[in-house]
């Protein structure tokens, strides 16, 4: 009996003496909510581990931080509307991606954001096997009469790759682009622009790359140029610097070889009605145009689109919309 209750001190001595595992410390992510007024939340994205905590600090009033979709509340957490400067803490125990969003700003203006938690031990990845490069002929863009713009993409396979592009009247090609150099694992988009092209002919082309593991050619493509002149060719792209009563309306121009007037139609409806000053443009390559406009009514939708003109007709780019800012 003695015996017994001498072991039973030992282990429990020996217990105290070791200790036991203690659990890994939690960690606090901040997510700032709407900083410096911006409908969003900064950053709109966090990656956690089991346990952490992400806390959302309230840089003005009026917003929540609610899990779900827009529209779309699953329950799990809901911090309602906070006031400037209030926090709102919740503990992510479970594996898994969690959305969330802005109950007054989420539908009507993307206010959203996502909880990623991640095992804390992930299992490792093996590194890819090195290999010949893979490689894609992606479509022309910016063709013009005389030039354009040759795509496509390629992954190195996890050597140190070179590639350039193929391209002529027939599929014996017969020009190649500058050799370009490129490294990884992964997918990349390439690209080279051609000149000296004869106008409203079919051209081919195709992407060629190669490693110390080979050389791989990509499929077959053809582009048309165009006409020595004609009708401009246009682009509506997106608006920037967008303020509570200002912005700059962006887009594209290929002028066609003759003297070309564009400008911005916008408005609070696809009606339009206002116009930016009218700017003149010549030549057969493609231009961005920009144009900066005020007097504007804030949190308000705007249409907007780039119209261009020339003697041999006139063209629209399409619909794009902005919100100004609250």
């Amino acid at each position: 009996m003695k015996t017994s209750s001498r072991f039973a001190l030992v282990l429990a001595t020996t217990l105290l003496l070791i200790g036991f595992p203690k659990a890994a410390s939690a960690t606090t992510f901040d997510v700032s909510v709407a900083p410096g007024g911006d409908l969003v939340f900064s950053p709109s994205s966090v990656t956690i581990h089991p346990g952490d905590q992400v806390r959302w600090t309230f840089s003005s009033a009026g917003h929540t931080t609610t899990s779900g979709s827009p529209g779309m509340p699953n329950g799990i957490w809901d911090s309602m509307l906070r006031p400037q400067g209030a926090t709102f803490t919740h503990t992510f125990n479970s594996i898994g991606t969690f959305a969330y969003y802005c109950t007054p700003h989420g539908g009507c203006c993307g206010m959203v954001g996502s909880v990623r938690v991640v095992s804390s031990t992930p299992t490792p990845t093996p590194p890819p096997m090195p290999g010949p490069p893979i490689v894609i002929t992606n479509p022309a863009t910016l063709i013009a009469s005389f030039s354009a713009r040759l795509n496509g993409s390629v992954n190195p396979h996890g050597l140190a790759t070179t590639f350039h592009f193929q391209y002529g009247l027939t599929t014996g090609y017969g020009l190649t682009t500058p050799p370009q150099n490129r490294n990884g694992n992964t997918p990349q988009n390439v690209s080279a622009n051609i000149n000296n092209l004869m106008a409203n002919r079919v051209y081919h082309f195709r992407i060629v790359a190669s490693n110390a593991r080979g050389t791989r050619f990509g499929a077959d493509r053809t582009f048309t140029t165009r006409t020595p002149t004609g009708a401009p060719i246009v682009t509506t792209n997106a608006a920037t610097n967008v303020a509570r009563n200002s912005a700059t309306l962006n887009g594209l121009l290929y002028p066609h070889g003759l003297s070309t007037s564009v400008n911005f139609q916008y408005g609070p409806t696809t009606s339009y009605g206002s116009t930016t000053p009218t700017q003149t443009r010549t030549g057969n390559t493609y231009q961005n145009i920009s144009a900066n406009i005020g007097g504007l009514m804030a949190n308000r939708v705007y249409h907007f689109r780039i119209k261009a003109t020339n003697m041999a007709g006139t063209r629209f780019g399409n619909d794009r919309t902005f919100t100004t800012r609250p």
